[in-house]
């Protein structure tokens, strides 16, 4: 039987000082982000996963434009998320 794979991990750094552990995304946690129609959900749901819980829907609705916009880049190195027709 095959062992799990180790998921490549960044280290991501707010404007404050604190730091999170972002893993890379699973094929079920993108799943999971692509079952909302929103982009913006999506990024939560997916940054939720990413970071084991550490950041919460209430954490990342409460950062500033300017670190969701970096956060996003940082899944954008993972993922894109594809429009829906």
């Amino acid at each position: 039987m095959l062992k799990k794979i180790e998921l490549e991990k960044i280290e991501f750094e707010f404007c404050d000082g604190q730091k999170v552990i972002l893993n890379a995304p699973t094929l079920a946690q993108v799943r999971k982000a692509n079952n909302n129609n929103d982009d913006f959900d999506k990024l939560t749901s997916i940054l939720v996963d990413m970071s084991n819980g550490a950041m919460d829907e209430v954490f990342i609705n409460a950062l500033p434009i300017s670190e969701v916009t970096k956060l996003n880049q940082v899944v954008a190195k993972f993922i894109t998320f594809d429009e829906k027709n």
